[in-house]
């Protein structure tokens, strides 16, 4: 057994693998640092496994790596009774291969989540919203984070809160949908104020829901941008107009808005 540079740590055999495929000490330490004094995986049993594991499913070796980095208890996930049953059920929802790495990838904390507890019972909640099955394996294949949120403590109050605001099942299945990064927004910091504003601004409820804008910031992008809107000639209704049917001209940047206009000008 060797010690680190430091003299006070022994290198474990996991830790020398990870140093054996060019892993950085910072990311080492984040590893090591989620498991304390119990680092002391099998590299046989436990972390070849899973890096084998996730290479299979299609990740590259730079997103193998951020995924432990980013989830390190994955090491401790049972390839047999956690990770091969979780694989089978997102391809079974739907989801195809190539899918499952993604969603893998962007959100390794999934491999965590219960399929009893959690998975499930969100995806039985998703279609008793209104979303067709095709629907549910979209909406976890483009955002898999909505799997680590809470149906009480999230999504059940932000759909509460859209019927509140006089939307229909409909067209809160729509919202849900069409603008994912919406569930992972804060009703009284981010939702309630946009909203708020768009109705301002002569939007009615049903071009609320269909506005797909959720992810930008009111003060720093949309207001800014308006007022340019407005600056340059556009009329309010043409402004209303903008923000229902063209939202997408409103994520550029504020200097390429203006070159734009100023080129059709």
């Amino acid at each position: 057994v060797r010690r680190g540079s430091s003299g006070r740590d022994a290198v474990t055999p996991a830790e020398a693998y990870f140093e054996s495929l060019a892993w950085s000490e910072d990311d080492i330490a984040k590893v090591k640092s989620c498991y304390r004094r119990r680092f002391h995986l099998s590299l046989e049993n436990h972390v070849k496994p899973v890096l084998t594991w996730l290479g299979d499913l299609g990740l590259s070796d730079a997103q193998v790596r951020k995924s432990v980095v980013g989830f390190p208890t994955l090491f401790t996930c049972s390839l047999e009774n956690n990770l091969k049953p979780k694989e089978q059920w997102l391809l079974d929802l739907g989801l195809d291969n190539s899918q499952v790495a993604k969603a893998v990838a962007r959100f390794p904390k999934i491999c965590g989540c219960s399929l009893e507890a959690n998975l499930k019972p969100l995806v039985q909640w998703l279609l008793d919203l209104g979303l067709g099955k095709s629907q549910v394996a979209n909406v976890i294949a483009r955002f898999p984070q909505i799997c680590g949120y809470s149906l009480e403590a999230n999504l059940k109050p932000l759909v509460q809160w859209l019927l509140d605001q006089g939307l229909d099942n409909s067209q809160v299945a729509n919202a849900i949908a069409r603008q994912l990064q919406i569930c992972g927004l804060s009703l009284e910091a981010n939702l309630q104020p946009l909203v708020q504003w768009l109705l301002d601004q002569g939007l009615d409820n049903s071009q609320v829901a269909n506005v797909q804008i959720c992810g930008l910031s009111l003060e720093a992008n949309l207001k800014p941008k308006v007022r340019l809107l407005g600056a340059r000639g556009l009329s309010q209704t043409d402004i209303v107009g903008t923000l229902a049917m063209c939202p997408q001209s409103l994520d550029h940047s504020l200097e390429k808005m203006a070159y734009r206009i100023g080129v059709l000008e």
